[in-house]
């Protein structure tokens, strides 16, 4: 074999490699584009829109935040415009940190705070008002 034929099949399989690399990266993302569409219909956002309401603490102590189209809202404004949500699990943004909610039952109208160790408060959905929240 020539060095020039060798180093010809060293670009050939170099081209092949990046190129499935490409392919495999692009396989990837839209898998996860598809997964995020599957949930929304799945699990719509619009299912757990409402004031959440900490229970089993004192009423001047209340915790309470507003999930809407707009976001997340707390004592009136809004703490972050994105939120995650998959059936499950309900996460959102406040400052750098992240919170982590955990839905307790299947008509997911209670979820636990699960992102601090030290206090997992349960909140229920307040259905007085969910009906009004778009």
């Amino acid at each position: 074999m020539s060095t020039l034929s060798r180093g010809n099949k060293k670009i050939i399989e170099r081209t092949i490699v990046i190129v499935a690399l490409f392919f495999a990266v692009v396989v990837v993302v839209l898998a996860d584009k598809l997964y995020d569409r599957y949930l929304a219909k799945v699990y719509p956002k619009s299912a757990i829109y409402g004031i959440w309401v900490e229970q089993n603490v004192a009423a001047y102590s209340t915790d309470k935040f507003m999930l809407s189209s707009a976001g997340v809202a707390v004592d009136g404004g809004v703490v972050d415009t994105h939120f995650d949500w998959n059936g499950s699990y309900l996460e959102y943004n406040v400052g750098d940190k992240v919170r982590r909610y955990k839905v307790l039952n299947e008509q997911m109208t209670e979820i636990q705070l699960v992102s601090e160790a030290h206090y997992q408060p349960v909140f229920r959905l307040s259905r007085k008002y969910q009906d009004n929240i778009h």
